[in-house]
């Protein structure tokens, strides 16, 4: 099935002469053959000693796919419409979705590791070479100085823990610690292991860089890294968490109160925000803050609702920043202040922004609502003095997207405005792609109880 999957890639970049749309229905039929091919059972499939695939890889190798098809529907205007070095694109765009996807196949530590870091190039191009202002390089310069600094610890420490237990092999380490062999984790370690997860994610008090990145970003830039790149970080703490067993119990409680407490600062952050774009962003690192915080607690309910809050999250996000593109294309503006009275001008577009903003603050009948209840229940077992900082995020979480919806959409329309707005069915359709899965999921929540037996 690799096999299958990488020489269908490599077809994608030898032909040249392929127009987009084909590229693009290449990258979606790949995705329904993951699931069909994908469907692992409780112990996954082992295509190589080096790639192996379990539920939780085959989810995110599944959302990549996705994500990335819909970058090249996103893009049809400012790209393709635009000729603005559509080819470049277009190959970055699936290079990118190839790294991505070793990375979660990845078993051996030191590809893991690799991989990590190299999809970090694809997206600083993507910044630089198609961002919109100035500023997008040193947008660009703060993601690199903040990733690359920590993951320097990171690769020392994944050397040193390999030369210890003999193997790079993640399976084979994990299987050791199942048995009793347990390496001493102190604080250093266990800093070294996460701190460029802990970044990537980001979590709060190491998430500048994030929102200047989402600024500068182009709408494909946006959508990668809300819907997958911030997935590396939570994928990759659930993963060394797992195989390392690393039970600092102490440090997980300073996370928790972090994420928590950045939680609600974020969203007071994004009550003050007039740039879509930036707070969404913002919504973003609470969102992953709070996943972080369910994963530390060593509750099922808190991996399976981090795992959770992960898809939803990419799907909601990505399609809240197609929502903010779109506007952005119509109106040449981001400001809140400027773009209100939507609803008189394209009522279509006003129920889009009503529901993913109302998936975004976790209301019925989103997949999001599951994955907040799960990780809300998991934090308050693990502590009961939680619920004060629940319940404020929650009220936060709803004005902010009652904030962003009301000034959209509602007040008077303004003067430079132009009435005549017309919609393409492929808008419609990257929106209703991002819509569907958030929508269906929750049908099939079941399949969580099995991702996490590597």
């Amino acid at each position: 099935m690799v096999g299958l999957v990488l020489s269908m890639m490599s077809l994608m970049f030898l032909m040249n002469f392929m127009i987009w749309e084909i590229r693009f229905w290449f990258t979606m039929i790949m995705v329904f053959m993951c699931l069909k091919y994908l469907s692992v059972d409780v112990w996954g499939i082992m295509f190589s000693s080096y790639l192996c695939c379990d539920g939780m890889s085959g989810m995110l190798v599944v959302l990549t796919l996705w994500i990335s098809g819909l970058m090249l529907l996103a893009s049809n205007y400012s790209v393709k419409y635009m000729n603005n070095k559509s080819k470049g694109f277009s190959i970055l765009v699936l290079f990118l979705c190839l790294v991505v996807v070793l990375y979660f196949l990845s078993v051996n530590i030191m590809y893991f590791y690799i991989f990590f870091e190299v999809s970090l190039v694809p997206t600083l191009l993507l910044i630089i070479g198609w961002g919109y202002q100035p500023e997008r390089l040193q947008a660009g310069m703060y993601m690199m100085l903040y990733t690359i600094s920590a993951s320097l610890p990171l690769l020392v420490s994944l050397i040193m823990l390999g030369n210890f237990y003999c193997s790079f092999n993640m399976l084979l380490i994990y299987h050791l610690n199942f048995l009793g062999l347990l390496y001493s984790v102190n604080i250093l370690w266990f800093f070294g292991v996460m701190g460029a997860f802990l970044v990537k994610l980001p979590m709060f008090s190491v998430h500048l860089w994030l929102p200047k990145a989402h600024v500068e970003a182009p709408i494909a830039g946006s959508m990668i890294l809300a819907g997958v790149l911030l997935k590396l970080g939570g994928y990759g703490i659930l993963r060394m968490l797992s195989v390392f067993f690393l039970n600092e119990v102490v440090f997980s409680k300073i996370f928790i109160i972090i994420c928590l407490w950045g939680g609600v600062l974020t969203a007071i952050i994004c009550v003050g925000q007039s740039d879509i774009k930036s707070l969404i962003a913002y919504s973003s690192v609470g969102h992953m803050g709070l996943m972080l915080a369910g994963s530390l607690s060593k509750f099922m309910w808190g991996w399976e609702g981090a795992m959770l809050m992960m898809i939803s999250h990419g799907f909601c996000s990505s399609g809240l920043f197609c929502l903010a593109n779109l506007m952005y294309e119509k109106l040449k503006s981001r400001s809140l202040f400027l773009c209100g009275g939507m609803v008189n001008v394209n009522s279509v577009m006003c129920l889009w922004w009503f529901l993913f903003c109302i998936s975004n603050m976790g209301a019925p009948p989103f997949v999001n609502l599951v994955s907040e209840i799960m990780l809300f229940c998991s934090l308050y077992i693990y502590s009961s003095w939680f619920i004060i900082i629940i319940l404020v995020m929650v009220f936060l979480g709803g004005l902010y997207n009652l904030i962003i919806f009301v000034n959209t959409q509602h007040g008077e329309v303004m003067n430079f405005m132009n009435s005549g707005f017309v919609n393409v069915c492929s808008e419609y359709l990257l929106l209703l792609l991002h819509f569907y899965p958030m929508l269906f999921f929750i049908l099939n929540v079941g399949y969580l109880n099995k991702i996490f037996l590597f």
